[in-house]
């Protein structure tokens, strides 16, 4: 079967899946220094973004992602004030988290400068002006090696992250893998202020799908007393998507709807959130009884790519 790429996307899964957007128009196609960029119509989920020829958001649901990786984390902190985001290039990380009165600052650390330029002229309907915010620093560095450096600590930390492929880093070195290791999560855990947490996007959590985010689970527990998993379904992703909040000083899973919806009133964003309550968030936590133990399975970690991690020092 031929597909004509002037016509169609294709959104890759794995080996053995594939889905596939009509597309009806292209507003951006090129790219920066180290990644290949596609801004197109897809009717089926509007306008899309596109980075490596992996879809990454689409503007009619990535409301639905954006809200469920930064509200758990932020409502959960009674003095939000001070919080790191690494990666969310696109801007509506940061959009959300500036939804909250409280926060003094907000610092985006992404390392691909052009990339970030790009989206802050073309995906005003992301961002929704928040780089331009009095109260968000930029930094271009790479999230690792920022941590490293710093000693700067936050009230929460926020990985919007591209995935990571344990299957891809067995045949070829992958700089994302230092920033889901045992060791940054160890230096992640020492730049939370008490009562800090931290959330990750977590890769596709189903019956089917759960051994990578199974994985980065176990690596992040290694460093963090309380550790849960949730998930929501993100159409344009075509699968539930997982996540993981983090804390050493809060036990998560003692959170239910009516805390959260005391938090959401008392930080007066409900009227500001499309998706994210303490319904739809103890809904999120709900996981059939084979994948609660499926994910709770030991193993392995992730490490260091030492290869990767000499680069970043030189």
């Amino acid at each position: 079967m031929e597909i004509d790429d002037r016509y169609w996307v294709m959104d890759y899964g794995d080996k053995d899946e594939m889905h596939f957007y009509r597309k009806t128009d292209t507003y951006f196609s090129g790219k920066t220094s180290s990644q290949n960029v596609d801004l197109v119509e897809l009717p089926a989920i509007g306008q899309t973004l596109i980075i490596n020829g992996e879809l990454q958001s689409a503007l009619n649901d990535e409301y639905i992602y954006h809200e469920a990786l930064v509200h758990p984390a932020c409502v959960l902190n009674p003095k939000l004030e001070e919080v790191l985001i690494i990666g969310g290039g696109e801007g509506a990380t940061l959009r959300e988290v500036l939804k909250y009165s409280s926060v003094r600052s907000v610092t985006m650390v992404d390392i691909d400068r052009e990339l970030v330029g790009l989206f802050s002229q073309t995906l005003s309907s992301w961002h929704k002006g928040s780089f331009k915010n009095k109260k968000a620093k930029l930094v271009f560095q790479d999230g690792r090696k920022y941590l490293e450096e710093s000693q700067e600590k936050y009230d929460a930390i926020l990985l919007d992250l591209p995935s990571y492929f344990p299957d891809r880093a067995k045949t070829e070195p992958d700089p994302i893998q230092n920033l889901y290791s045992k060791q940054f999560y160890s230096i992640c855990a020492a730049r939370l202020k008490k009562g800090g947490v931290l959330v990750t996007q977590a890769s596709e959590l189903t019956p089917t799908d759960w051994k990578g985010h199974a994985l980065i689970r176990r690596t992040l527990s290694q460093h963090f007393n309380s550790v849960i998993s949730y998930s929501t379904f993100v159409p344009s992703f075509y699968t539930n998507w997982g996540f993981l909040l983090a804390s050493q000083d809060i036990d998560l899973e003692k959170v239910d709807s009516s805390k959260i919806d005391k938090w959401i009133s008392k930080k007066k964003v409900g009227s500001k959130l499309a998706f994210f309550d303490g319904t739809t968030f103890v809904g999120m936590r709900v996981l059939s009884k084979e994948l609660r133990k499926n994910i709770s399975r030991k193993g392995n970690v992730i490490l260091d790519d030492p290869f990767a991690i000499s680069r970043l020092r030189k």
